[in-house]
């Protein structure tokens, strides 16, 4: 598989090197960490420079890329560049744009869209961890009619675009929010050793959703919406470290 364009051209712009320079350094990276494709250690290359591959990459092409380099091996910290142009930011305008709102943008960008990430994608592992024994056939024989049609419908417009990148492998890649807890309240006897309280897990489930919703569509979210995304993702991740995660 080539290596992402969008990740080589970052490594290309942020190291001011050629395309050759840059394989050179990848097999150089081969030669010093084991065996890897090229396109890994190029991988490797961007992680160690501080590019957020998650953006880009897949999360088990991000497993394995991570489980290459040596502990010892800090990538280069972001923070200071990322405050940097945090405050760059703040202080330029954009057109029809407050300034009130170019803040709340970036604090969102910062502290709330990252933990949606992390939870919806925690609760997307969840539901492979404990469907994967019963099966291969698991999505087919568990998953609720409903979800099943909203996420073919997603991958019909997927296709649409053949040259964008799919977003995985699995059926469960196009669920959405909803759809995830669609399967898990389908599905309680599964899932009953992590959730004890499924009325609350529901509740608190829409409640993220609709919040989920006004970011996805730029919408500025409430004080009530952030302090509930806040809580939730505390609460899953008790949930979770109790039934032994």
């Amino acid at each position: 598989m080539p290596t992402n364009p969008i990740v080589r051209r970052e490594i290309l712009g942020k190291l001011n090197i050629s395309r050759q320079a840059l394989s050179y350094r990848a097999k150089r990276i081969k030669e010093k960490f084991g065996p890897m494709t090229t396109e890994e250690a190029v991988y490797v290359i961007a992680h160690i420079e501080g590019i957020d591959l998650s953006k880009y990459l897949p999360i088990s092409t991000l497993d394995r890329m991570r489980s290459l380099v040596p502990k010892e091996i800090q990538p280069i910290k972001m923070q200071t560049r990322s405050q940097g142009r945090i405050k760059q930011q703040q202080k330029e305008s954009y057109p029809l744009t407050t300034s009130s709102q170019l803040k709340m943008a970036n604090d969102l960008g910062c502290n709330i869209y990252p933990k949606l990430f992390v939870l919806e994608n925690s609760i997307r592992s969840l539901i492979t961890n404990h469907f994967e024994p019963l099966g291969v056939d698991w999505w087919d024989k568990y998953v609720p009619p409903l979800v099943k049609n909203n996420v073919t419908r997603t991958i019909n417009k997927e296709k649409r675009f053949p040259y964008r990148e799919s977003r995985g492998n699995h059926p469960l890649s196009y669920a959405n929010f909803s759809d995830l807890c669609a399967i898990i309240l389908e599905n309680k006897i599964v899932f009953q050793n992590i959730i004890i309280n499924f009325e609350w897990f529901k509740v608190r489930m829409d409640e993220i959703y609709m919040a989920r919703n006004n970011l996805a569509h730029c919408v500025p979210l409430l004080s009530d919406d952030v302090v509930r995304i806040n809580l939730f993702f505390r609460d899953w991740s008790r949930l979770l470290e109790v039934a032994g995660f």
